[in-house]
């Protein structure tokens, strides 16, 4: 191909090789945005061509539907049979038409059909004709998408006995998002009967058109069919009328004003501006719904540390009601044990007081009595009633990370949400597979907790646990011994005091306030020693529970913690992505004006430009056309 196709500085002025040097600094910037945000392979490879496209020939993509007639507008356009012919899609391929010192046809590997010819169009510029936009097989769409975001210049073929169809309107929305520069070509305008008829088929067309490209699309009518016969009549009226009567001129002419040097080079410059900004836009909108996501997932992450915070909370305060239970039990005792020495420690008691087995078993009947038993099935209850609450936790986590897995499946695409392809190697397929991930971790482990709690195994465990702690504060060496055994313990040595009284016996009667001294002292001590064994119980059940509370809390944080590490970190690169994206997207429009604010040089003589595009000779002999 020559090296006047591209864009080389020889065609660029001193500002337009900076803006080019600016454009690429931005593709490399966006890229690698991009790149971090874990684009699809599709956008990558789209702003890969894009910029590439800056060094490859100036690109004019011929769309439309296979009926418009596009292959008989291009030989038109070229001058030349470049192209097959006939009522059914003669393009079942996508054709690149270059320029060559001799006409040839090849087949590339992509499936591309690539024509050379020596037309003297084609010096400048290379032609894509595409499969129609309803073409019966859908890769054709496919291969065209591929070259619309390369493209630098559109010309969108509409028949004016099928004048924008929904196939042609929805491909032109597809197209309006890229940016580029569309000219509409209303084709067959001859199977039209008046000029009233042209007329209002182009108002049709503009009135459509408009809302899909901005105001004020161009719009050409011709007749490529009458073009190509003024091309084959010989020279003469024939020749001058049919040229006429195709309007192709006027394109023509249009084309060699706006595609000179100076235009190509223009266009060539905002095309990947084009690319760039539909890309940031588009990833700006998927980090936005990525950002929502993830604010979403820390709410998740917050509402169940509130929910163990809240569990927390009411924990301690059933903690401390069920802990007043058992200090009732001891001061019940306590004030037994006031009556008891009352109505033993005095004299008439004396004789009794003798008999020092039989006061310590009515010590340990009246006053002891069932107060280890009952001390022992409150703290079995209060085991019971934490085992139950930690696994109570658990299925409410797990419940709640069932729902937001639920209402988040298809947030970003999942399958079932309707827009799977989006996800399976798109945008952010990286990003939703690790999301996804970390939640099928946390609800595994909430799911095992749940399924996996042996409540009678916790029981035991935490059972066990209490009474090492509560065999230690009653002194017993051996950790088997019960709960209501180690009270015991405690609260039976008081019966040691009792029965050291009766040695005080024989002094009482030689002295009546020796006993009630005796007596005095016997209740001080007791209410000492029970007094301590509550406190050192309430304190040996607090520590423990408060460990046991700690504990159920690290095991939930464990769990979830990849999930809120992972929620920070991609919040973190949300953050910073729009960041870019946001400054990128007014760099990329400061550079799209400065292009479009270009002056144009003043215009000279086409034909005393070489690379002017090459016009019509006069009326007269339409056949270098």
């Amino acid at each position: 191909m020559s090296n006047a196709t591209s864009l080389s500085p020889s065609i660029l002025r001193e500002r337009e090789v900076e803006i080019l040097a600016d454009e690429r600094r931005l593709a490399e910037t966006l890229g690698a945005c991009l790149r971090a945000f874990q684009s699809s392979a599709e956008d990558a490879e789209t702003l890969r061509r894009a910029t590439q496209s800056l060094e490859e020939p100036f690109l004019l993509v011929v769309a439309g539907e296979f009926n418009a007639g596009k292959s008989a507008f291009v030989n038109a356009l070229v001058g030349e049979p470049v192209l097959a012919e006939g009522v059914t899609p003669t393009t079942a391929r996508v054709t690149l038409l270059r320029h060559g010192e001799t006409a040839a046809t090849r087949q590339r590997p992509d499936g591309i059909e690539e024509i050379t010819h020596p037309a003297a169009f084609l010096r400048d510029i290379a032609i894509v004709d595409t499969p129609g936009t309803n073409a019966v097989l859908r890769h054709h769409e496919q291969l065209t998408a591929e070259f619309i975001p390369r493209s630098d210049f559109i010309l969108f073929v509409t028949s004016a006995d099928r004048p924008f169809t929904e196939s042609e309107r929805a491909f032109l929305d597809r197209i309006r998002a890229w940016g580029k520069k569309v000219v509409l070509v209303v084709n067959k305008v001859d199977l039209l009967r008046s000029a009233d008829d042209v007329a209002e088929v182009v108002a049709f067309v503009r009135q459509h058109s408009a809302a899909l490209l901005g105001a004020g699309p161009e719009i050409f009518t011709l007749s490529a069919l009458k073009a190509q016969h003024a091309r084959r009549a010989s020279a003469g009226d024939e020749g001058v009328r049919l040229w006429e009567e195709s309007r192709m001129g006027g394109l023509r002419d249009y084309l060699t004003r706006t595609l000179d040097d100076e235009g190509r080079a223009r266009l060539k410059l905002l095309s990947p501006l084009g690319v760039m900004q539909r890309l940031i836009l588009r990833y700006t909108e998927e980090a936005a719904k990525r950002e929502s996501l993830l604010d979403e997932d820390a709410r998740t992450a917050a509402n169940i540390e509130a929910q163990l915070t809240a569990h927390t909370d009411d924990m301690r305060e059933s903690f401390d009601q069920r802990l007043r239970a058992i200090q009732a039990i001891i001061l019940e005792m306590r004030a037994r044990g006031d009556r008891f020495f009352d109505d033993t420690v005095r004299l008439g008691r004396v004789p009794d007081l003798l008999r020092r087995e039989r006061v310590r078993a009515e010590f340990e009947r009246q006053v002891v009595g069932d107060a280890p038993a009952e001390i022992e099935a409150a703290v079995r209850e209060l085991i019971d009633w934490m085992v139950e609450r930690e696994h109570r936790l658990w299925q409410s986590v797990n419940d709640y990370l069932g729902r937001r897995r639920q209402s988040s499946a298809s947030a970003l695409g999942a399958p079932g949400g309707g827009d799977e392809e989006h996800v399976i190697g798109g945008i952010g397929a990286g990003f939703d597979f690790n999301r996804r991930s970390v939640l099928q971790r946390v609800a595994t482990a909430s799911e095992r907790a749940v399924r996996a709690y042996d409540r009678e195994e916790e029981a035991s465990q935490l059972a066990s646990s209490l009474r090492g702690a509560v065999v230690a504060t009653a002194g017993a060496g051996a950790v088997a011994v019960g709960l209501g055994v180690g009270t015991a313990i405690v609260i039976g040595t008081a019966a040691a005091d009792i029965t050291g009284i009766t040695a005080a016996v024989v002094i009482a009667t030689l002295g009546l306030g020796l006993l009630p001294l005796q007596r005095h002292r016997a209740k001080t001590q007791f209410d000492e020693r029970t007094r301590k064994l509550s406190d050192q119980l309430t304190t040996t059940l607090r520590e423990q529970f408060e460990r046991e509370l700690e504990a159920a809390a690290q095991r939930l944080r464990e769990a979830l913690a990849p999930y809120t590490r992972f929620v920070r970190i991609e919040r973190e690169r949300v953050t910073e992505t729009r960041a870019t994206l946001d400054r990128l997207a007014g760099e990329t429009d400061a550079l799209r004006q400065r292009i479009e604010r270009q002056p144009r040089a003043p215009r000279t003589d086409p034909a005393a430009s070489a690379s002017a595009l090459p016009t019509p000779d006069a009326p007269p002999t339409p056949a270098p056309v």
